[in-house]
């Protein structure tokens, strides 16, 4: 991770988890100061919507599946970057809906990026295995990239734009099977 991505991110986890934020964060606004069209749907998903997209250089995390893939491969497509570990209870409550939102996004410009922290490779295998988890799962194994995003309670999940900003996040388990969750991560991807 590059200097600059670890200052972007540390931006985006102090917007995260700010409880009052500056108030040019406070509310999402485009430069004519109306909200972002899709700020009210986050917001009653849980998620605080950022002010502006917050530009985040590109990293890189190995795949379950072997390859590095980066950030900057989802390009074009809106990503689901969720941080999260086996032990967390609240993680393995979303990761059905997670798995639910992959399925019904299928063919669609949108992606999971499952980023396990600080575990190893076997033991996230194993889970995965077990819980039939067919979307893409990457591997924090020295939970640096998680650190500097602020996945320092987890689950913690950011919504990525298809031009690579970060539009939303949550810290804690979230639903995203509900069909309003599903309508507007497919009103994102076609947008």
């Amino acid at each position: 991770m590059t200097r600059t991505n670890i200052a972007g991110a540390a931006i985006l986890c102090a917007l995260l988890l700010a409880s009052s934020p500056p108030a040019s964060f406070a509310a999402p606004a485009s430069k004519l100061g109306t909200r972002a069209w899709y700020a009210e749907g986050f917001e009653a998903l849980g998620f605080k919507v950022f002010a502006e997209p917050v530009a985040l250089d590109d990293f890189s995390v190995k795949s379950l599946s072997g390859p590095v893939n980066k950030l900057s491969d989802a390009k074009g497509k809106i990503v689901l970057l969720n941080f999260w570990a086996t032990w967390c209870p609240p993680c393995r409550d979303e990761i059905p809906s997670i798995q639910k939102l992959w399925n019904a996004m299928k063919g669609k410009n949108f992606t999971v990026m499952g980023v396990s922290i600080g575990e190893s490779e076997g033991t996230v295998r194993d889970f995965v295995g077990k819980n039939k988890m067919s979307y893409p799962v990457f591997l924090d194994s020295s939970g640096a990239i998680g650190t500097a995003f602020g996945a320092r309670s987890i689950p913690t999940t950011y919504v990525i734009d298809k031009t690579g900003k970060a539009i939303a996040g949550i810290v804690g388990g979230a639903a995203y099977d509900s069909p309003k969750a599903a309508a507007l991560f497919a009103e994102l991807a076609t947008r």
